[in-house]
């Protein structure tokens, strides 16, 4: 018998197993994550009929005889390359870019594809077309520390897309605002004298120093300048008068001298132009500038005129007004300082006779009259001299006007332009949407005062207003007032009283301070950027982003991270074993599956609206087929040539 014969059944064989793989892959080339395979070939055994013979003296050496006895099948290999992506539109397709297998259970184990043409079953849930295999993937819900995110939940689940479910009404907890109050503004009322803490420049490139400044009473203290770490002093201004072309207060300088860090500094004062300049050793031979400020800059007084035209000859008194503000309650403070006959004299807003401060609407208006009432007790007044004014508010509550006997004689307005406002939408426990306003007024350099209402006079809140302060960094500063649990009355509506935090430093979401309210020299942009709040809603839409995730869509207009999609990794993809339906399952030689998400430990990204085509190449398959039908005819002539060969030797008998 011939050997040929043999090795020709066996090409035959190994050919048709390469034409089987290669029709199967034409087959496939529409079919949606398809991954083609391709065969590799290798030779059986060889019978040696000779050894080999090593080289021996001057005889060389003899190779072995050898004759091979056919091919056969080494293996069929998947090829686990990137298909083409075609953009579908349909909002359950979805296709991976890069590495990675979709999660999908038939109910009893899990399987992995790549074939991401999805639907939806009668459950919700994302399931294979044509199979019903259900989609895996993480339930989301929001992170506790951080209502902005999303965390996962630790266990795998069908993905489940409840559409026309209710999203029930969220009420608000948290509101949270940032970006910037602009600092260059003046303060929203005149509030004499620039006083807190506050630094001093160095003039001539030495170091700044931090100083506290405070307004004290009409005489040697009017004004003083206490420098910290400091011993002796604080350096002090006496008020003398008030200039009637300028409308500022005349200092005098009274205390000079202070020692910081055993050198003694002294203050010399320029009325002229209200320039404060601090030498070393001043007049010595050691003179130095230290430091220098203008204190003219540094004050924000309201100048009238007030006359009292019923002695003759007509007493004029030089008049400044400014405002105190009450930390706590936000009212405030009337002062005025008046030039009588030489002396200086203070006096403070009274109501009925004695001693009270203006008091506040909740949206910053003035809480008094705009006319005089009939009840001397209601009245405001402020006496100047001998003459008692009635302090009166505007029809709008924004300014104050002065009057004596019904007529004006001056006023004074809340500079708009240092308040700014801001409004945002809050949710009560059944969904109602409310206004809620809040504004910032400037009150002195690094200190504003923040307001909260509702536009329902129904509604109350409590506290509805406090201090922030910010540090010389323009952030607010460590021992400021930087988140607020508000109290809000929604009882009142039917809903539950609730409480609500303001949040204005970034803190309740890990942020830093930059990302909180700023108080820098740029324009005001500080606005409500968050408040995790909502009315019912019903789920009408979904979306999946690259990172896998599917948010819902409802038409209260939240959208709502609801799962993350699962990816499985494989140390060794070609070792997937082809279970029907364009699925694998992981075998012995694939390595385990390593479950994670898109764009996470290598794996690629999720486009939505779009599948993963076959990576199947018909040039290339036409090409194997043919090399296949060749090696196959090839094969069956040996077959053929060797029974010619053998129907030769039958003849011999003949």
């Amino acid at each position: 018998m011939l050997r040929s014969l043999f090795t020709g059944v066996t090409g035959v064989k190994a050919h048709q197993v390469k034409l089987d793989v290669t029709g199967n892959n034409i087959a496939n080339v529409n079919s949606t994550g398809f991954k083609k395979s391709t065969t590799i070939f290798q030779d059986l055994l060889s019978q040696t009929t000779r050894g080999a013979m090593a080289p021996d003296g001057n005889r060389g050496g003899v190779n072995a005889m050898q004759v091979g006895l056919g091919v056969g099948v080494a293996g069929i290999e998947t090829i686990h390359t990137q298909g083409p992506i075609s953009y579908t539109g349909n909002r359950t397709d979805m296709a991976i870019q890069g590495d990675g297998y979709y999660v999908v259970t038939n109910g009893t184990q899990d399987l992995y594809t790549r074939a991401g043409n999805f639907t939806t079953d009668g459950n919700g849930n994302l399931v294979m077309s044509g199979t019903g295999y259900t989609l895996q993937g993480y339930a989301m819900s929001v992170d506790p520390n951080d209502p902005t995110r999303y965390e996962m939940d630790g266990d795998l689940s069908s993905v489940n897309i409840p559409m026309g479910q209710k999203l029930e009404a969220k009420k608000t907890e948290l509101v949270g605002y940032r970006c910037n109050l602009d600092g260059r503004v003046d303060e929203y009322l005149p509030m004499g004298m620039s006083s807190g803490s506050r630094t001093i420049y160095a003039s001539l490139g030495g170091s700044d120093v931090a100083v506290n400044v405070t307004e004290g009473a009409t005489t040697g203290d009017f004004v003083a300048f206490d420098f910290d770490g400091s011993t002796g002093g604080p350096i002090t201004f006496g008020l003398d008068g008030i200039d009637a072309v300028n409308g500022r207060p005349e200092l005098t300088l009274g205390t000079s001298t202070f020692d910081l860090d055993g050198v003694i500094y002294t203050a010399v004062y320029d009325d002229t132009n209200g320039v404060m300049t601090i030498y070393s050793d001043y007049g010595g031979p050691a003179e130095a500038e230290a430091w220098k400020a203008n204190l003219f800059d540094m004050m924000d007084y309201q100048y009238m005129e007030v006359q009292d035209t019923t002695v003759t000859p007509v007493v004029t008194y030089n008049t400044l007004i400014e405002f105190n503000d009450d930390p706590v309650t936000g009212e405030r403070e009337m002062i005025a300082w008046f030039d009588d006959g030489g002396t200086m004299t203070r006096r403070s807003l009274q109501l009925g006779g004695a001693d009270g401060n203006i008091p506040m609407n909740t949206d910053g208006t003035f809480a008094i009259p705009t006319s005089v009432p009939a009840d001397p007790a209601d009245q405001y007044t402020l006496t100047i001299g001998t003459v008692a004014l009635d302090v009166l508010a505007s029809s709008d509550g924004k300014s104050i006007r002065l009057e004596d006997s019904g007529s004006q004689i001056g006023s004074v307005a809340q500079r708009t332009a240092s308040i700014h406002e801001a409004k945002s939408t809050i949710y009560d426990s059944q969904g109602n949407e409310h206004t809620l306003e809040t504004s910032w007024e400037k009150i002195d350099d690094n200190r504003w005062r923040w307001r909260v209402w509702t536009a329902n006079e129904e509604i109350s809140i409590s506290p509805n207003t406090g201090i922030m302060e910010f540090g010389p960094d323009g952030k607010i500063s460590d021992t400021s007032q930087t988140e607020v649990d508000l109290s809000v009355s929604f009882g009142a509506l039917g809903a539950e009283n609730q409480n609500v935090k303001l949040d204005f430093s970034g803190r309740s979401f890990e942020k830093e301070k930059i990302d909180g309210v700023t108080q820098y020299g740029s324009d005001f942009t500080t606005k409500p950027y968050y408040q995790d709040g909502y009315g019912m809603g019903v789920l009408n839409d979904f979306s999946v982003g690259k990172d896998g995730t599917i948010t819902g869509v409802y038409d209260n207009g939240q959208s709502k991270a609801l799962y993350r999609l699962a990816l499985a990794m494989f140390s060794n993809p070609q070792g997937l074993v082809k279970v029907g339906d364009t699925c694998f399952d992981k075998s012995v030689n694939s390595g385990a599956a390593r479950i994670t998400t898109a764009l996470n430990d290598g794996a690629g990204s999720i486009a939505g609206g779009s599948l993963e085509m076959s990576n199947v190449d018909l040039t290339e398959e036409f090409t194997q087929l043919m090399i296949g039908q060749r090696g196959f005819q090839a094969s069956a002539r040996v077959i053929t040539t060797s029974d010619s060969v053998l129907e030769e030797l039958l003849n011999l008998k003949r």
